[in-house]
């Protein structure tokens, strides 16, 4: 049996479009915030609150679901991008 390894994460906060950046192949018709979280200032819809976690590529929920997930800050709502 191999030793175990631990990864750390780092929150670094995304600057510009989040849609771009999480779906950087689609340069036409992009999806706008209003239509993927239903308004722009993306609430989520447990606890109100609007800072959210885009999940690694490499998580459980991104590889089984194939979308980029995210996860509010807050409550640890859990929802496609």
């Amino acid at each position: 049996m191999s030793k175990p390894k631990f990864y750390q994460a780092e929150i670094k906060e995304v600057k510009g479009n989040v849609l771009d950046h999480v779906y950087p192949h689609l340069t036409l018709n992009q999806l706008t915030m209003s239509e993927r979280m239903g308004s722009e200032e993306a609430l989520c819809p447990e606890c109100g609150h609007n800072h959210w976690i885009i999940l690694a590529k490499e998580s459980c929920a991104v590889r089984e679901g194939g979308k980029p997930y995210i996860e509010c800050m807050e409550c640890g709502y859990i929802t496609h991008l």
